[in-house]
């Protein structure tokens, strides 16, 4: 355990684990909720019964993710560093710039999704959203949390924080896939001329449809 830290260690500390927290909670938590209760409709759709299994793998592969960090941090807070590199002072103001600006995009997206905003993919109807950050990106939500975690990392560099984001990485390249092809049969021609002008993760880069 940590004891009579300095206040600039005890920032370094416990910092990254209540953003975490706070993330988790402002992205998650509450827009779960929130949606629950505007439309109805639950918006985690991973467990669905028309889900398929591989959704249900990645979804709870996803989740498990998330819960690693928070403890991650949470033992990190509590007992100090772990098997982390060195962490100059310009590597953590890139860490806590990219927290905040992967946070933020997130944030406006889900606004700009509104009712159609789902966690997994749902075989009822949704409006295909193509104003605000999607009419450059068609998954910023995503974008979003790859640059949040890779702002964890650059707070905590270690092979834990990294190996993380490299699986991050991998779930959402695989969901993206899926969920393009379900947006495809959804929405069809609009879905694909949207896909090709708008970039995947990025703006203009990615156009097209995910192999």
């Amino acid at each position: 355990m940590i004891l009579n830290m300095s206040s600039t260690a005890a920032f370094s500390a416990f910092a990254p684990l209540l953003a975490a927290l706070a993330f988790v909670a402002t992205v998650l938590v509450w827009p779960t909720w929130r949606g629950w209760r505007r439309t109805g409709v639950f918006p985690v759709v991973f467990t669905r019964k028309s889900g398929a299994g591989l959704q249900r793998l990645v979804g709870a592969a996803m989740g498990l993710l998330v819960l690693g960090f928070l403890a991650a941090f949470g033992w990190r807070a509590w007992a100090g560093p772990w098997g982390e590199w060195s962490a100059s002072p310009q590597l953590v103001a890139l860490g806590w710039t990219l927290v905040a600006a992967g946070w933020l995009l997130i944030v406006v997206a889900q606004r700009q999704m509104a009712a159609s905003w789902r966690i997994g993919i749902d075989d009822r109807p949704t409006a295909l959203v193509t104003h605000g950050v999607f009419g450059e990106i068609r998954n910023p939500i995503f974008t979003g949390m790859l640059v949040t975690f890779a702002g964890f990392v650059a707070l905590a560099p270690a092979p834990w924080s990294l190996g993380g984001w490299i699986v991050a990485v991998a779930l959402i390249r695989f969901q993206v896939a899926w969920e393009e092809r379900h947006l495809l049969r959804q929405h069809g021609a609009a879905y694909a001329g949207y896909a090709a002008r708008a970039g995947r993760f990025l703006p203009r880069i990615g156009r097209g449809l995910a192999a």
